[in-house]
């Protein structure tokens, strides 16, 4: 295997079983950022769309959390009642952005791939 291609293939090993190692300080390259960069094959591309497909689901695997939160707040009085519902269905709606966000960038990592080949 060719080096840089095994680098991308371990820094994608990585970020799946680490999410948290994608998150970057301010100013600095995230892992994921770096992956990006060093994708160059049709199988670096592949994995990329897999990798932000599985984002994608985690995305509407929490928004439908809060969906389901946002309804279990039916209780108490009526202005908290209507913050948490509130609060829950932006969350989930901003978490199925997030998800179509990353639904677009698996799409484009898969354009990519066909196109290196």
């Amino acid at each position: 295997m060719h080096n840089s291609r095994m680098a991308v293939t371990l820094l994608l090993g990585a970020l799946a079983f680490s999410p948290g190692l994608a998150a970057a300080d301010e100013g600095a390259h995230s892992l994921e950022q770096l992956v990006v960069e060093m994708a160059h094959s049709p199988a670096d591309h592949a994995a990329l769309a897999t990798h932000y497909r599985a984002k994608a689901a985690a995305a509407r695997a929490d928004a439908k959390q809060h969906e389901s939160m946002g309804r279990v707040y039916s209780g108490g009085k009526f202005f908290q009642r209507t913050a948490m519902q509130s609060h829950c269905k932006k969350i989930a709606a901003d978490n199925t952005a997030v998800a179509a966000e990353y639904e677009a960038l698996a799409k484009l990592h898969d354009e990519e791939a066909k196109k290196a080949k």
